[in-house]
């Protein structure tokens, strides 16, 4: 199944409009100093620019995956992170990817954070989930070569139909030290809601790095921490439509992460949000 941005208008506006997006993420994405482009922010409407002919996306995700689903909170590290860092994270089998224009951005994982990470004019959600997705021949410290698609999730009265192939279990791993959960059969396209309508800009990651060899984007665990500072090369889409699950699927969650995975919104420091919607 394909899920499309498509753009709508042409001639000098669609140029136009077009090159004000890439000016504004390439200024975002070529600063020098680190922590001006942190992630999570919130999201002040008001404050947001229109951009009808934002680059168009295209994503073609499996239906027929096979999720590994592990927790990545290690109890056993030295020295010791925090479990506020760690989350449910769910690695498919199989080619998913997303074109941005003629660039190929591959589906790495999904996570989840409770409670959300972005707010909306101050507001959060009970949870938030990050669809994570790397640059087609890049490595993850390489400049903006992470590309994640979030969205906010919502409590409704019924369950999530795909997404009680996870939180409907009732084995899965409470730490890294527990065995991964295996998940057969998996429609990565039922997960996400449509993506005609999203919020962009320019930040990071929203947790320390684990990749290697990235000592240039912050060195290791310990120093993004104490910096508090994470690599900042991160193309972030935030759906405006939420993601719903059930009570008792937002409790599943929570219940690994009582008191909370999820960074504190940051400084915009001069970014510009921009809303693509057709």
């Amino acid at each position: 199944m394909s899920i499309k941005f498509s753009t709508v208008g042409h001639g000098m506006a669609r140029r136009h409009s077009k090159a004000i997006l890439a000016i504004a993420m390439a200024v975002a994405a070529g600063a020098h100093a680190e922590g001006v482009r942190q992630s999570p922010i919130n999201i002040d409407k008001k404050d947001v620019v229109e951009a009808h002919h934002g680059p168009r996306i295209t994503a073609t995700y499996q239906s027929n995956a096979t999720l590994t689903v592990v927790n990545t909170y290690n109890p056993n590290r030295v020295p010791l992170v925090n479990k506020e860092w760690a989350t449910l994270r769910a690695t498919p089998s199989g080619a998913s990817y997303i074109m941005v224009g003629h660039q190929q951005y591959d589906l790495l994982q999904f996570h989840f954070h409770t409670p959300s990470e972005h707010t909306i004019n101050e507001k959060g959600a009970p949870m938030e989930v990050h669809f994570v997705h790397l640059k087609s021949g890049a490595t993850p410290c390489d400049p903006d070569a992470l590309l994640v698609i979030g969205a906010m999730i919502k409590q409704d009265s019924e369950s999530h139909g795909e997404l009680s192939k996870i939180f409907d279990r009732r084995d899965l791993p409470e730490n890294s030290t527990k065995p991964a959960v295996t998940i057969t059969n998996f429609n990565l396209s039922k997960v996400l809601p449509k993506l005609d309508d999203s919020w962009r800009y320019a930040g990071s990651l929203t947790a320390p790095s684990t990749f290697t060899n990235c000592t240039a984007q912050g060195g290791s665990i310990e120093d993004q921490l104490s910096a508090d500072v994470f690599p900042e090369n991160v193309q972030w889409v935030l759906l405006t439509a939420p993601v719903e699950l059930s009570k008792h699927q937002i409790h599943t969650f929570r219940h690994l992460f009582e008191e909370g995975n999820s960074r504190e919104t940051q400084p915009l420091n001069g970014r510009t949000v921009y809303r693509v919607r057709h």
